[in-house]
């Protein structure tokens, strides 16, 4: 009887609810709501689910029969009778289960639903009794049956009901049912339940499907491996494995395209939570399978009993492989890059499953297109595309849907996306039918149509709103302005009660009747006007009510037969919709108030107001068809009103008849914008539920709109919750809020646009979300998101200044969520105290509530210790502490709740133990909580925060449980990650709580991935690539079940992919492949090279990457089927798409990490990698690249650096040529380019790293001539010449094995046949370069072997860490020695080529250097220059004199002069022009013979000699005596002495060389060669003896030269040759023997006795010249001097005088050691003399030769001129007659002048010379001279004062005594006579300076000053000498640019020529000099000249310009670079 009416029940159920709709109470709604829902018939609202559902349960208290029959029946589900209870209940379940009328569905549903939801209301733990268990598992197995029952009509009546919350509480009750046998097989007859509804998807209806099928996974994983691992008892054991088979396969079925939804995360990014989920399931997955192949190899062992047990663990394990697969298949985006490393995994077994899974999810078809990085965008655009899409009745399921459950606050919102949307995919006029239809069918009456504020009347707004503007203020405005002007005695007023005084009622309405007729014929004259879309609307209103009417006039047709009425209104009335609703929404509302519509820019007074009022009813009567009958006042108008209906009906027909197409509409907002998109998101979003039950409660809905709504589920699931929006306050702006000054400071920062604020805005620290009971709006703070230190807190605070600011002007509530807070997210106290000041202060006052939330005992020590500033919350009435979500809900309605998920979470679940006791210091009653993820303990009592009582609530998540200890029955301890001690508690049922606890860290543990390595991001094109490595790679391993699932998934590529594999590939199980098969997987992967080549990079990187996770089997297997593909890689380098480029440039760097990581492999990978790449010409320059950045990155000597260098070899095994000239050609512009930012030296170029790695790889390719010698050798010279001796010990020593090297490959290079002549040449220097002489010019003199230290690769080395080796200084000499052994090699082997262009393209680099400023190369291009050129123009003389003059000045720079020697610009200069001096040097024997350039040397040489430091000095000696030698070879002495042949040459340079004549003190004019010799005899005093030798030759030479003019014996003593013969006297015996002396013996009297003098009291170095003047000090100037000249001239002035300085004058006046000196020599007046009388005689050619500016030069030329004659005619002729020649004759030597000269040479000698044999020799003659020039000989006393003091005291020697005392006998024997000729004499005739300059080498130096004369003096030579027509015809032969780098078929490297970079140098100099005027521009006054202390030179500027063609001072920094 029961199961016939289970079968008919639903009969009376159908025919009642044809008319209506069955409607259904929302499962997740409020609880009064579920307890007594059920189906319910009635004429209720659709429109709005909730409200009918409540309003059907009201009225359900006249409940059906069928509804008591069925409640009955559920309570017998679980009879507890004794004896016939088992029966009825098994009875009752099967007949509801399988006999029930599928029209009782959804009342069976809900009845269920609220049956169970029931044991969930009750607050605390759920009540599990026997009874409940029992309904549950009656539910499941009715359910189940249920859903297997496939009648017909059962599957349209299933998805009238919602059963998730059903299937959810199910859930949630059986979890907490623990682990007993009865639980287990209840969870598994669940989870089969679970199947089968998934299995019934389609005819079920779900509202929140994604979110439901999400929880259900997360509970369902839950249960796999519970308790397999613990379970010791077989059958528990095999039900438990029953369990997982169940609940994966359920979870299976679940995963089915299931988009993974996570809870929201604590500031975690959407996409960063997916992951970590994703990985939470997959890590689950992958133990699974673990375990069932451990349980595998245990049941081998055991045999025959577990056969069963292992055919389902392959079942489990198929399943666990299927739901992986359906996993990653939905969730590809977040899931791939995690779980792609799995195809690495150490684990074969796991790999194979995996490959299956990738098979799988490749045959499923997955789309890969969520890798894309317009993932968002792409998916957005399908969301707007679901919501416009139109079913086939021009329907639009979800918009419409969306229309009727989105609640009426949010229409506006609503109304602007949908118009927008459907508009820019051109379907406005579908939203606008759908929507009007549906608003006229609803509408009572005409009358009430769009009257109302639905969404309909809204659309229409927005629509006429934004297409309409421009078409109203186009119309209204000049209508407006017309009415605003009018008079004002003019009123519109025509209400009598409301006339003014003095107003006439008829006057009025003829103004008003006027203004009317004019708006209203402007009106509907504008319909050409109209805006298409505006048309579009109206025509769609029309049609929309002509068809409603339609159907409406044909329901009462049939009633009432009044036909005709209907047809005569239906037409009007139609139309009149279109008017009323146009005036009414859009005309009248811009008339009455144009100033809110934007018409008009200020509002119009009030009678204007009060009259376009009264207008806008007239012309709505009008529009409405209806005259006025309830306001008498409007009466009169009715005439007007009427007579208008017909041409307002003409005008509305005109605009609404006709649609315009939707092409030609103008889409102005074709666009979407973001917020429009955003807005729908959240639309959809917050309303999906609603929409799901809309849809499926109603048949027709249901049809249409549930693929769209799944798909909409599915895509909204991916996309994650919109952000939080605040509920839109939209006056706030308007109102005018002070901004504090702390948001001015942050928004004058603009803060709001930096990465930093809005990371920190993702965070949702704080933010916004509904409102609460008292309607304010709500904000939360959550405090565990805020990161001490790691998150700026003044962002933090702006942040929520920025938030708070649209409300804080309005009473606001905030809701603190404490939950898990602690010391991480603390705010320190002076942030703390920031906050309660950085707000207006009605912003604290406008806080209604502040509610705390779950507050912890960390919170309430914070609070305690900043007691004083939390001060003021203390007790108030405003801070409200809540400690659970239901408290929360009586201050905010549970659905205006925006608390964090992960906080929610917390209350599930939860298995609460009360009573529990924690044990400390204080022990307190808590109560224990164990839920899914956390324990939480709460306490019992209440204790005091902030002055109020609360209960404290501590959270300890699962992940910070370290350890949980047992210690007995009654109390266990807890240990946490970050707290010192555990805590302990007590409870009778710890055993159960510590289960738990236990129960929760493993499920934890169990989803922690043991650090799968996430692999890059990867895009939907690298999948290919991707997974074909994979397959390729374990293709070659051992285990064949790998083997095979490989190969599978080959299969699968190449037909998803569409692979073209020749020779088809078959998929199939069970096929044997071999473990040897490498040439079959290298045969596809060349194949697919070649056919594929767009898979190249994905590929290679996979590759790479999967390579260092391979054996050594598989990584020789990888290298060999990656080697096809690296060809392709050209294919990308030329692309134009930087993105490629920069790939393969990423995958050439991870090559090169694998060559340097992969230790084992580097043979093979240096082979088969390197080899195969150097072959590819085109990418040779990438790889260079790569390496050299590689290497820069590593440092020199690093191992990246040697690794790279060796690799370079391989690189070059391939293509010897093309590699080696690639190296030599970049490490040439790399050179080259250290031009452009020159350094002091090359070690400190920002380049220099590249320099030094490219000579390591120089090195390496050297051996066995992989440079390719032949073609490069004047470019390896060039580089060696310019490395030598640079650099860390290492790289010397790499520099010298170069050499070594290249001299090798020459005599081994096969291409070169040299003659066995040359080969000994090679083979000598081979022997030579190993010699320690070259180990020196190497700088590498202290090392043993050069090749060791060349290969000392580690690291650790110092010998390549540039601080530790001391520099050796490299002289320019060795440079020379260096270029000239090379030169000879090369010229040895191109005796051999016919036409050899090594030595031009050689001299060519050179050359290029030497003329281009760089102060580290330069120099040494010089010497190389010079040592290899084959000839020289002028214009390269020219050039290096330039180079000269402009190196000089730099020695000056503003130093001051101590500092001046010591900087390394000045070490710079020095070297520079020591270059160019052996520059000079080399190529003055090339210049021609006519060449003045030759004499004009002699000059260049001695103005070097004068600057007085030693490595100049050296190269000036040696330009002098080359300069010497070549002007002899000349035959130029022949008929000229050297002084007629220099001084001639000398002449235009006359004004120059005599102010550098007189700066040193040395006359050349007065006397040429004791000048000369002045210069020379410094030469003995320098530390190098090949420099004296030198000295002395010259010396030597230029004896030779006088008597080859005079034509006389070498040795003769005459007026020229005296001053060479006096400096050669103690270094030449030959002079000693053939110049005698004469009186010696005579004059040695021995009885002479002398008191000892203490040396204390002598001494010659007391400097106090305090008190002398300027004149003094420069005793040469004669007063006539202006004083401005001397300064303008940088001497030294008085009081700036500079240590130099004094200590010269200290010598000169020897002050402090007159008395002794008179003692001594007896004189009385020798310094008196100089003391008084400063203006010492001078004769007035030197005063003329020294002052007289240019103008007057001729004059002194002329002077010059006689005074030469006088002494050619006079002296010369004198020679010494006496048969011994002697040196001082007083008859030859006549003059005083060089008697004084002659005896101040040998004075000088004795000064400086510390050997006691010259000693000796020059006090002999000495002793003479005393005796043969008494008269002069007080000239000498002042220098042989000190050193005769010396001798009398200290010396021995009776060798040396002797004419010492000769000397001071012959002094007072000619004292009486008073002294002709002092000290000063010498200055008379401008030789003060002979015996100063003779001396050694100062430290400190007058360099500056003079560096200027030297300056003018080669400016003057140049022009003089060298004519500028020449120069630059030769620049311009230099500039052109030649062929590009290394020789392939040309051999020039092509540097531009860039001559004038020296400029540079110039640029520094002071700008006090105008280089090179000419002498003809120079026309100024001799003061002007002398004064223009700053002013330059300048002639006409056309000439300057030409004279600065080399670089002029006025341009400091132009470079011309060509």
């Amino acid at each position: 009887m029961t199961g016939f009416l289970c079968a008919l029940g639903g009969v009376c159920l159908q025919q009642r609810s044809t008319p209506c709709l069955a409607t259904y109470s929302p499962p997740m709604g409020p609880m009064s709501e579920r307890k007594h829902s059920m189906i319910s018939m009635g004429p209720c609202d659709v429109s709005n689910p909730v409200a009918s559902a409540s309003s059907c349960s009201s009225s359900a208290s006249s409940e059906t029969p069928v509804s008591r029959f069925l409640d009955r029946l559920l309570a017998l589900l679980v009879c507890g009778h004794d004896r016939v209870g088992l029966h009825v209940r098994t009875n009752v379940k099967d007949l509801l289960g399988l006999e029930l009328s599928p029209a009782l569905y959804p009342m069976l549903f809900n009845k269920l639903r609220n049956s169970i939801g029931k044991f969930f209301d009750t607050q605390g733990p759920v009540p599990i009794n026997d009874n409940n268990t029992q309904f549950v598992e009656q539910t499941i197995a009715i359910m189940k049956n249920l859903l297997d029952n496939h009648t017909e009509g059962s599957s349209e009546h299933l998805g009238q009901a919602s059963i998730e919350t059903m299937m959810l509480n199910l859930v949630r009750y059986v979890r907490i049912l623990g682990n007993v046998v009865h639980a287990i097989q209840i969870k598994t007859k669940l989870c089969q339940l679970v199947e089968v509804m998934m299995e019934r998807r389609d005819d079920l209806s779900f509202c929140q499907e994604m979110k439901f099928r999400n929880k259900m996974v997360e509970y369902l994983t839950d249960w796999v491996m519970g308790t397999s691992n613990q379970a010791a008892d077989d059958d528990i054991k095999c039900l438990t494995r029953d369990l997982d088979q169940a609940s994966m396969e359920a979870v299976v079925s679940l995963l089915a395209g299931l988009p993974l939804q996570p809870e929201e995360g604590d500031g975690v990014e959407l996409m960063e939570a997916k992951s970590q989920l994703f990985l939470k399931y997959f890590t689950l997955f992958m133990n699974l399978l673990n375990d069932c192949s451990e349980v595998e190899d245990e049941g081998q062992a055991v045999g025959g009993r577990k056969r069963g047990m292992s055919r389902r663990l392959a079942s489990l394990r198929h399943c666990t492989v299927l739901a992986m697969s359906n996993l990653l298949n939905a969730n590809v985006d977040s899931g791939l890059m995690h779980s792609i490393g799995l195809g690495y995994h150490k684990d074969l077994q796991t790999r194979a499953t995996f490959m299956e899974v990738l098979t799988k999810i490749l045959q499923q078809g997955t789309e890969f297109d969520t890798l894309a990085e317009t993932v968002l965008a792409d998916r957005f655009e399908r969301l707007v595309e679901l919501v416009t899409m139109m079913g086939d009745q021009g329907e639009l399921p979800i918009a419409m849907a969306l229309a009727n459950v989105v609640p009426g606050s949010q229409w506006d919102e609503l109304a602007r996306v949908l118009v927008t949307l459907f508009d820019s995919r051109h379907l406005l006029y579908q939203l606008l039918w759908n929507m009007f239809s549906k608003e006229v069918e609803l509408a009572d009456s005409m009358q009430t149509l769009f009257r109302g504020n639905s969404l309909a009347s809204k659309i229409m707004t927005f629509c006429f709103k934004v297409y309409g503007a421009a078409y109203l203020q186009k119309l209204l405005e000049p209508l407006l302005r017309g009415v605003i002007t009018t008079p004002e005695h003019i009123s519109f007023e025509v209400d009598p009660t409301r006339l003014e005084q003095g107003e006439n009622l008829e006057d009025n309405q003829r103004n008003l009747l006027q203004i009317t007729e004019r708006f209203f014929q402007a009106i509907i004259g504008s319909s050409s006007e109209f805006p298409p879309q505006l048309r579009s609307v109206c025509h769609c209103l029309y049609q929309a009510t002509c068809h409603s009417l339609l159907n409406k006039a044909t329901v009462k047709e049939k009633k009432e037969n009044k036909k005709a009425v209907v047809s005569q209104r239906f037409p009007q009335n139609s139309i009149g919709a279109v008017g009323s609703a146009m005036f009414l929404r859009f005309v009248n509302p811009a008339i009455v108030s144009p100033y809110e519509a934007g018409i008009l820019d200020k509002k119009p007074l009030p009678r204007i107001e009060r009259g376009l009022k009264l207008m806008s009813k007239i012309l709505q009567s009008i529009a409405n068809h209806v005259l006025f009958t309830k306001e008498e006042h409007m009466r009169p108008f009715n005439d007007f009103v009427k007579s208008n209906f017909d041409s307002a009906r003409r005008f509305f027909l005109d605009i609404a008849s006709d649609s315009p197409p939707s092409d030609s509409v103008n889409h102005s907002l074709s666009f979407i914008s973001d917020g429009n998109v955003l807005a729908l998101h959240r639309l959809l979003w917050n309303n999906q539920e609603r929409i799901g039950q809309y849809l499926s409660s109603n048949r027709d809905h249901k049809a249409v709109g549930r693929r769209p709504f799944d798909k909409m589920s599915t895509l909204l699931a991916y996309l994650g919750p919109p952000e939080h929006k605040p509920v839109a306050d939209t006056h706030w702006s308007s109102l005018n809020l002070t901004s504090s000054k702390f948001e001015e400071f942050m928004t004058r920062h603009q803060v709001h646009e930096k990465e930093e604020f809005k990371a920190l805005k993702t965070l949702n620290i704080f933010y916004q979300a509904g409102t609460s009971k008292t309607g304010n709006p709500v904000f939360y703070y959550v405090a565990r998101r805020f990161k001490t230190g790691q998150i700026n807190g003044d962002l933090l605070i702006y942040h929520v200044l920025l938030t708070l600011k649209p409300y804080y002007a309005k009473p606001y509530e905030i809701v603190v969520d404490l939950t898990h807070v602690g010391p991480s997210n603390r705010f320190k106290t002076d942030f703390l105290s920031k906050w309660f000041v950085v707000f207006p202060g009605f912003a604290y006052e406008n806080v209604a509530a502040v509610y705390v939330y779950n507050c912890n005992t960390w919170v309430r020590e914070y609070t305690k210790y900043h007691e004083r500033l939390l001060t003021g919350l203390k007790g108030s009435k405003r801070l409200q502490f809540i400690d659970s979500p239901a408290k929360l809900a009586e201050h905010i309605e549970p659905e205006q709740q925006k608390l964090p998920a992960a906080t929610l979470t917390l209350e599930e679940d939860l298995k609460v133990f009360h009573n529990a006791l924690k044990l400390a210091h204080k022990d307190t009653k808590v109560s224990i909580k164990v839920g899914s993820t956390a324990v939480q303990v709460t306490s019992a009592e209440r204790t005091r925060v902030l002055g109020q009582p609360v209960f404290l609530n501590d959270v300890y998540y699962a992940s910070e449980i370290e350890e949980i200890c047992l210690v007995d029955e009654s109390q266990f301890t807890l240990t946490m990650a970050n707290q010192g001690t555990p805590l302990t508690f007590m409870h009778q049922e710890c055993d159960t709580i510590v289960q738990s606890i236990i129960h929760i860290r493993t499920r934890w543990e169990l989803s922690q991935p043991d650090s799968i390595p996430q692999h890059t991001k990867i895009r939907p094109k690298d999948v290919p690539g991707t997974l074909l490595n994979i397959a390729l790679l374990n293709l070659g391993s051992s285990d064949p079940s790998l083997r095979s699932a490989a190969y599978n998934l080959l299969c699968a590529l190449t037909c998803t992919f569409n692979l073209k594999i020749e020779g088809q590939l078959l998929e199939t199980s069970g096929l044997c492949i071999p473990a040897n098969n490498t040439l079959f997987i290298v045969s596809i992967s060349k194949t697919l090279a070649a056919n594929e080549p767009h898979l190249t990079l994905e590929f290679l990187e996979e590759c790479i990457s999967g390579f260092s996770k391979s054996s050594i089997e598989l990584k020789h297997l990888c290298l060999e089927y990656m080697t096809p593909w690296l060809l392709n890689l050209v294919r990308f380098c030329k692309h134009n798409d930087d993105a490629k480029r920069q790939r393969v440039t990423a995958i050439l760097d991870k090559l090169i990490t694998m060559t340097i990581n992969e230790k084992q492999m580097y043979p093979s990978i240096q082979a088969k990698i390197w080899g195969s790449l150097g072959q590819i010409t085109d990418l040779l320059d990438v790889v260079l690249d790569s390496f050299i950045k590689t290497s820069a990155t590593g440092g020199l000597g690093s191992i990246k650096a040697e690794v790279m260098a060796d690799t370079a070899v391989a690189l070059a095994s391939g293509n010897v040529k093309l590699v080696s000239s690639k190296v030599i050609g970049r490490m040439c512009k790399i050179i080259d380019k250290t031009c452009l930012s020159p350094t002091p030296t090359l070690e400190q170029h920002l380049m220099w790293d590249d320099i030094a790695i490219l000579a390591r790889y120089m090195l390496m390719l050297s051996f066995n001539n992989s440079l390719d010698v032949a073609a490069h050798l004047p470019y390896l010279f060039h580089v060696v010449t310019l490395l030598v001796a640079t650099g860390p010990l290492s790289l010397r020593a790499s520099t010298h094995g170069l050499v070594i090297n290249i001299i090798h490959s020459l005599c081994t290079c096969s291409q070169l046949n040299f003659s066995e002549e040359t080969k000994q040449v090679l083979r000598l220097s081979l022997t030579e370069f190993s010699l320690p002489k070259f180990y020196l010019l190497f700088g590498i003199s202290k090392v043993k072997s050069a090749a060791v230290i060349a290969f000392r690769s580690s690291y650790r080395d110092r010998s390549f860490s540039p601080g530790s080796y001391e520099r050796e200084t490299f002289a320019l000499s060795s440079l020379e020695t260096v270029t000239e052994a090379l030169l000879e090699i090369m010229e040895a082997c191109m005796r051999d080529i016919p036409a050899c262009k090594w030595l031009d393209q050689w001299t060519e680099l050179a050359q290029k250097f030497a003329f281009q400023y760089n102060p580290s190369l330069q120099p040494r291009a010089l010497v190389v220059f010079g040592c290899i050129s084959k000839r020289v123009s002028h214009s390269q003389i020219k050039q290096i004199i330039r180079i000269l003059s402009k190196a000089s000045p730099l020695l000056s720079i503003d130093r001051g002069l101590e500092s001046c020697l010591k900087g390394p610009d000045n070490y710079n200069s020095q070297v520079l022009i020591e270059a160019t001096v052996i520059a000079l040097t080399k190529l003055q024997p090339l210049l021609s013979k006519e060449s003045p350039m030759h004499k004009a040397l002699f000059w260049v040489a001695v103005a070097v000699l004068q600057l007085d430091e030693v490595n100049l000095y050296s190269a000036g000696t040696a330009l002098l005596e080359q300069n010497l030698h070549t002007l002899d070879t000349m035959r130029v002495f022949y008929d000229k002495s050297p002084e007629e042949v220099f001084m001639e040459i000398r002449r235009p340079l006359e004004w120059h060389c005599k102010q550098m004549d007189h700066f040193v003190g040395l006359n050349f004019s007065a006397n040429f060669n004791f000048a000369l010799v002045g210069h020379l005899l410094k030469g003995y005093r320098h530390p190098s003896p090949t420099t004296v030798a030198r000295t002395v030759r010259i010396l030597h030479t230029l004896l030779a030269l006088i008597s080859k003019h005079l034509k006389c014996d070498k040795f003769e003593v005459n007026t020229q040759s005296v001053a060479y013969l006096a400096a050669l006297l103690t270094v030449s015996e030959e002079v000693r023997s053939r110049c005698s002396l004469k009186h010696r013996k005579s004059l040695l009297i021995s009885d002479l006795s002398m008191d000892p003098v203490p040396m204390d009291t002598y001494s010659s170095h007391i400097t106090d010249p305090s008190c002398r003047t300027l004149r003094e000090t420069q005793p040469w100037a004669s007063p006539q001097v202006s004083e401005r000249y001397l300064s303008a001239h940088h001497y030294p002035t008085v009081g700036q005088i500079s240590p130099r300085t004094r200590k010269s004058m200290s010598l000169d006046m020897g002050q402090p050691s007159q008395a002794n000196t008179k003692k001594l020599l007896g004189t009385r007046k020798s310094f008196d003399h100089l003391i008084s009388d400063s203006k010492a005689p001078k004769r007035p050619e030197i005063e003329s030769g020294m002052t007289t500016p240019p103008k007057m030069r001729r004059v002194a030329e002329n002077d010059y001129e006689i005074e030469t004659q006088r002494i050619g005619n006079s002296h010369l002729r004198k020679v010494s007659v006496s048969e011994s020649n002697v040196l001082l004759d007083e008859e030859v030597l006549t003059d005083p002048k060089i008697q004084a000269l002659l005896l101040t040479v040998l004075a000088t000698q004795v000064k400086y010379t510390t050997d006691d044999f010259d000693q000796r020799i020059l006090y002999e003659y000495l002793a003479e001279a005393s005796v043969v020039f008494p008269k002069v000989f007080p000239v000498v006393h002042n220098l042989l004062d000190s050193k005769i003091n010396t001798v009398l005291s200290m010396c021995q020697d009776t060798n040396l005594l002797n004419p010492v005392h000769g000397i001071v006998q012959s002094v007072v024997y000619h004292e009486e006579s008073p002294p002709q000729y002092q000290p000063s004499y010498l200055q008379s005739f401008g030789f003060n300076g002979l015996w100063r300059f003779a001396g050694p080498f100062s430290k400190q130096t007058q360099i500056p000053d003079y560096a200027e004369l030297i300056v003018k003096f080669l400016e003057a030579l140049i022009d003089s000498y060298l004519p500028a027509v020449d120069e630059e015809r030769g620049e311009e032969q230099l500039r052109t640019p030649t062929s590009p780098y290394p020789p392939t078929s040309q051999s020039q490297l092509s540097i531009t020529a860039n001559l004038n970079l020296s400029n540079s140098m110039t640029s520094l100099a002071t700008s006090q000099h105008s280089p090179g005027v000419d002498k003809e521009n120079v026309q100024l006054s001799p003061s002007s000249a002398l004064s223009s202390g700053c002013r330059t030179r300048h002639g006409s500027a056309s000439q300057v310009q030409k004279q600065r063609s080399a670089g002029s001072f006025k341009r400091p920094s132009i470079k011309k670079i060509v």
